[in-house]
């Protein structure tokens, strides 16, 4: 029978891409973590790692091995905290990949909570809009906005992240109210550049929604940079609710055509595990549930 010690170290070489790494981590000498993988494959009679000096590569069948083994070595590390005591569970490291704007003004904010709550459990985040292999590259959790593909991964839906129309008081003045959706074709529209927002914003109230063409002033990638240009004066941008309301409530910033925003884009949160497999995996899901529906809740209730 396999070693189980073997299955672990393995885990944790592949987790932090590197057998020095994955040695500290561990508290053991790095050619005792070299000389276990070596056996491993040896008794498997199976190559599982390409190594080179600068990097590793998992096979396919390290790679099939490597998500095979996540789970159960996660929940056994958490058996055996268990046993000094049920306040250990909630230790160890937790990574987590977001999105730029959506990391910055929720994420951070809700794990910083969850940090003060549980001195013993640390963070790892990474923000990008570039969405990661989260078993490849390690990661224990992502939230991602929009549709998600179907995939082996664990998926809880988060609510939506929903887009309003806003300009400045100095960008506003002098010019015609907009009374309906379509008079924004004739104004500087700051959109982020997606195929779905680029050259239309489509937009909804109650049962209605309607496509509006629209001419981009400025195509942005990210949400933040639309914001500070519609404070600068730069024109109309359609921008998240949880980046804009502070700037709403102190008029810096003014709503547009209320009640009136962007039709919703899904947020979800996905893991290689089941919440339920890991304590410190659990707390954080459901932390980031919470805070992730109650800034879609504070959203529709400013319409």
């Amino acid at each position: 029978m396999m070693d189980l010690e073997l299955n672990r170290i393995f885990v944790k070489v592949v987790q932090f891409d590197s057998f020095s790494k994955a040695a500290a981590a561990m508290k053991m000498p790095k050619s005792t973590v070299s000389r276990s993988i070596t056996r491993l494959e040896r008794e498997t009679g199976t190559k599982l790692l390409i190594r080179s000096t600068r990097s590793l590569a998992l096979t396919d069948a390290g790679q099939a091995f490597y998500e095979a083994s996540l789970g159960p070595i996660h929940q056994l590390e958490d058996a055996q905290k268990s046993l000094y005591g049920k306040d250990n569970l909630l230790t160890g490291t937790v990574r987590i990949t977001a999105p730029e704007d959506l990391g910055t003004f929720v994420i951070a904010p809700a794990i910083a909570k969850l940090s003060a709550q549980n001195p013993s459990l640390r963070f790892d985040l990474k923000y990008t809009d570039t969405r990661l292999d989260l078993i490849k590259e390690g990661f224990d959790l992502a939230v991602r906005i929009g549709p998600i593909k179907i995939s082996g991964l664990k998926i809880k839906t988060a609510g939506e992240v929903i887009l309003v129309p806003v300009a400045s008081p100095g960008y506003l003045k002098g010019k015609a109210k907009i009374k309906v959706p379509r008079e924004l074709s004739l104004h500087q529209c700051l959109s982020l550049d997606l195929q779905q927002t680029a050259s239309r914003w489509t937009l909804r109230a109650g049962e209605k929604t309607v496509h509006v063409p629209i001419q981009a002033k400025i195509l942005c990638n990210q949400m933040s940079s639309l914001v500070q240009m519609a404070l600068a004066d730069g024109g109309i941008a359609l921008v998240p609710t949880y980046i804009c309301q502070p700037y709403l409530e102190n008029g810096q910033l003014i709503r547009v055509l209320p009640p009136w925003s962007d039709s919703g884009w899904p947020v979800s949160i996905l893991s290689p595990l089941a919440p339920s497999s890991s304590a410190r995996l659990k707390i954080t899901i459901d932390k980031l549930l919470e805070e992730l529906k109650a800034t879609e809740a504070m959203a529709k209730g400013s319409k």
